[in-house]
């Protein structure tokens, strides 16, 4: 009897991220993508229409977060497996509480995915949490940023700040070592990504990480924020250096 194919889903908003996954899919002949998504409405339509066995699902979609999908298909029993793919970690353990059946990293790697598949063939449950968390935090934390010539990877220590360019579709990334990346995403996604890593939006189109500031004067409206290669000038609006300052009283008084 000729066994049944996984009829799976790929959602995922990065051109470059979906072209590699379906070419790594096609390794595996088990594996039948019945159809791609670019974003939360897109996937919800689609797993709605297959109701596939297996998801693949970038977990932020265009600054909103795609366990949105999960919500909305759940509440209709539809309940595939779902491998999460995604650049950073901080909703891992939010993850699997969707009952994930595994978490890969950004770019994904063609062995981590080989395994990941094996696992479903073989037993078709999913990763217990511990062991799952030990190999994904194995991998040292990166962030990988799609640019026009490939991808670009940064430790978020190494980032100084992220400032809007061009009406707000590009964002700069100006490194500790004076170096910039320029990527396609909205500086509100990235934020996203940098959620709890000691980042905060100083200015509507500016974000620093509270690591450098050397010092803040209200009068001008300005940040100054210091490396060992580098200093930058970068506007504050008063509100936001106010709401500075007291998260960073909070954390004085809450570590003293």
């Amino acid at each position: 009897m000729k066994k049944n194919k996984i009829k799976t889903i790929v959602i995922e908003d990065e051109k470059e991220d979906m072209d590699l996954m379906l070419n790594l899919l096609k390794s595996f002949p088990e594996i039948e993508v019945a159809e791609t998504a670019r974003d939360i409405d897109e996937g919800i339509t689609a797993v709605s229409f297959y109701k596939p066995d297996l998801i693949f699902l970038d977990i932020n979609l265009y600054g909103r977060i795609s366990f949105e999908i999960l919500d909305v298909i759940y509440k209709f029993n539809i309940k595939p497996k779902v491998i999460f793919t995604t650049a950073f970690d901080e909703f891992m353990s939010r993850a699997f509480k969707y009952s994930a059946f595994d978490y890969l990293l950004k770019p994904v790697d063609r062995a981590e995915l080989g395994g990941t598949i094996k696992r479903f063939l073989s037993q078709t449950e999913q990763v217990e949490f511990p062991e799952s968390y030990r190999r994904f935090m194995s991998v040292k934390r990166k962030l990988v940023f799609n640019t026009t010539e490939g991808f670009e990877v940064a430790e978020p220590d190494e980032i100084c700040y992220l400032s809007t360019v061009k009406n707000k579709s590009y964002t700069e990334i100006f490194m500790t070592d004076g170096s910039k990346i320029v990527v396609s995403k909205h500086i509100g996604e990235i934020y996203a990504m940098l959620q709890n890593k000691n980042f905060f939006k100083i200015h509507r189109s500016y974000v620093i990480n509270i690591k450098y500031i050397k010092k803040i004067n209200r009068l001008k409206g300005k940040c100054y924020i210091k490396t060992e290669n580098v200093e930058y000038e970068i506007p504050a609006s008063r509100e936001k250096i106010k709401k500075l300052k007291e998260m960073l009283t909070d954390n004085t008084n809450k570590n003293s």
